[in-house]
């Protein structure tokens, strides 16, 4: 079994406060009824297989069903301290490779602080940005699984274009550009414009086939030229999505000519909302995979 215990291997942490006591939280990681709903599960995903055997040396199978894919997660359980420590092992296959998680939970007044550490594999250095998401999503499912309301719903997407990656972030970032592919499929793009800056704003207008018009759009946060971008994103007319606050990070990396690119928006309202936008982004990533084709080739 290939394991990532090595100290050099790249560490994730992330924490979150709860309003739940320790007690509640520790037992949620061991409850086969309520698992299937929060850990490892994304926006429009069915549980379909949840297994635990909650002792050292024992360990869970939790398969979900996204779409036509079916998403299996495996580990087995190195320590379990009731109520302040849980260690297990993941992996996406039987076979390995694994990675080390370490769950730490504290008491924190009438609730508690519960901190992760996934010890990653090395071929997961370039896609942290994206482990870090799905945790932080897995702890919003477990802050509603043990009765708080939380802070929105996480879409996690990946895409590779066949485009170096300056193309793909002027495509971003270019409102001549945004023009051409910011819409979901069948939709027009009506106007778009920004103000690349941290702090400036961008707007975007588009219509549906049935003509209906919706507008969003939100203000720059980060700007790391050409590798990332971070930006709030809410709807200013768009009658079908409930009003919320969101945030879009969007990651680009370059390999072998290619860009792979991790897209997450944070915060949606509900489950209903972040499939919504998950369609709505996955027809607007292949108007975008038309436009970066397009790009290259203005370029030979």
């Amino acid at each position: 079994m290939s394991l990532a215990t090595d100290l050099s291997y790249p560490t994730l942490v992330v924490s979150r406060r709860f309003a739940a006591s320790p007690e509640r939280l520790f037992d949620a990681w061991f409850d086969p009824k309520a698992v299937g709903a929060w850990l490892f599960a994304t926006p429009g995903g069915v549980s379909k297989h949840v297994e635990i055997d909650a002792r050292v040396g024992g360990g869970f199978a939790i398969h979900e069903q996204r779409g036509e894919i079916l998403a299996t997660h495996f580990g087995e359980y190195r320590e379990i301290a009731r109520p302040r420590r849980i260690v297990f092992t993941f992996g996406s296959s039987q076979d390995g490779p694994f990675s080390v998680v370490t769950v730490d939970i504290k008491p924190d007044g009438a609730g508690s602080v519960l901190t992760l550490t996934h010890r990653l594999l090395p071929e997961w250095a370039s896609v942290d940005v994206s482990v870090r998401a799905g945790w932080e999503g897995v702890l919003e499912g477990l802050a509603r699984a043990t009765g708080e309301e939380g802070d929105g719903h996480m879409l996690v997407m990946h895409r590779t274009f066949d485009a170096p990656r300056i193309l793909v972030w002027k495509a971003w970032t270019e409102a001549n550009h945004l023009l051409r592919w910011m819409c979901p499929a069948e939709f027009k793009v009506l106007f778009a414009e920004n103000d690349l800056r941290i702090g400036g704003k961008w707007r975007s207008g588009m219509r549906s086939p049935e003509g209906e018009d919706f507008i969003h759009c939100g203000e720059y946060l980060e700007i790391e030229k050409p590798s990332r971008l971070v930006f709030t994103h809410t709807w200013e007319s768009n009658r079908l999505e409930p009003r919320a606050n969101t945030k879009i990070t969007v990651v680009l990396n370059e390999i072998g000519g290619k860009t792979q690119m991790i897209f997450i928006h944070a915060g949606l309202a509900t489950e209903e909302s972040a499939c919504s936008h998950q369609h709505g982004w996955t027809g607007a990533f292949e108007n975008l995979a038309q436009l970066a084709s397009e790009l290259v080739q203005k370029t030979h």
